[in-house]
């Protein structure tokens, strides 16, 4: 079910309909079966869920305009100036072999992180045109975080050869991905994400993730009256934005960071649809 935007204004901030978890916020059920998400084999179409769920009107507002900027380990998102010389991200050699390696550098610089393993990428795309051209996905609209306490430990063994992995498990590790817009701009439908702080442990609602050859779990997250959700206006080609959906520590910092994307009621009629990469990179800190 995707969520809409209205037209309405308070306080400057933009109103969203969150598609959210109906009922019990431990999790979402239909008569006789978990709920789950089916992803298609053509990157795009869309993507079929089940479950019950609600639209509610959740106020988004400019992080852009907090007094601190937000920080990963805080909030669990932070914006980043990052400049890539790859001109074409439609191209996956230039993503791989170029992109990759600064992205790596920009999280070591940021993060503090003695390792960095970019393990993938996804383009979005709105333009249908575009999509059936480049095979790429359409944009999120469930607010949801990439990962679960069971599903990473799979993540981290697939990524990495087995002795790495269980040093890396051994130790202090996160998931983190890098977002960035390589349109005209990403307005008409932008990335926002909830302070990671504001959003209850009952919350997460583990949810499977089932594609052709394997079934994953993915964490949706149920509407609470305390959450607080951003987004970065304007975001420039010359930004990226880092949010963090996985982290090992228990002490305190933000471990989850629950997003989606959203239509923005106040882009104005002309601006193009939205095309960005996201990119998914594991971190350990010795």
């Amino acid at each position: 079910m995707a969520s809409w935007a209205s037209s309405d204004r308070h306080g400057g901030r933009i109103i969203i309909e969150q598609t959210t978890v109906f009922g019990s916020a431990s999790r979402i059920e239909i008569p006789g079966r978990r709920a789950l998400q089916r992803i298609r084999v053509n990157h795009a179409e869309a993507n079929r869920r089940t479950g019950d769920f609600l639209s509610l009107p959740v106020a988004v507002a400019d992080a852009r305009s907090l007094s601190e900027p937000p920080t990963l380990d805080r909030e669990g998102f932070a914006l980043k100036k990052h400049r890539t010389s790859v001109a074409d991200f439609y191209d996956p050699a230039a993503v791989e072999q170029v992109y990759y390696a600064e992205i790596a550098e920009l999280l070591k610089r940021a993060t503090g992180a003695a390792e960095v393993h970019v393990f993938d990428h996804t383009l979005r795309v709105e333009d249908q045109a575009k999509r059936r051209v480049h095979g790429t996905r359409l944009p999120v609209t469930v607010a949801h975080n990439d990962y679960t306490e069971r599903s990473v430990l799979q993540r981290v063994r697939d990524i990495l050869a087995p002795e790495t992995a269980e040093r890396v498990l051994a130790g202090r590790f996160a998931i983190v991905n890098v977002w960035r817009s390589f349109g005209a701009s990403p307005e008409r439908f932008p990335l926002a994400a909830a302070d990671g702080r504001t959003v209850l442990s009952t919350d997460y609602v583990a949810v499977d993730l089932v594609y052709p050859d394997r079934t994953g779990e993915v964490y949706y997250t149920a509407h609470s009256s305390g959450q607080r959700w951003f987004y970065f206006s304007q975001m420039q080609p010359n930004e990226a934005m880092l949010f963090k959906c996985f982290d090992s520590a228990h002490d305190g910092r933000t471990r989850y960071t629950t997003h989606t994307g959203f239509a923005n009621p106040h882009a104005p009629a002309e601006t193009p649809p939205r095309e960005s990469i996201e990119v998914r990179t594991l971190l350990y800190f010795a």
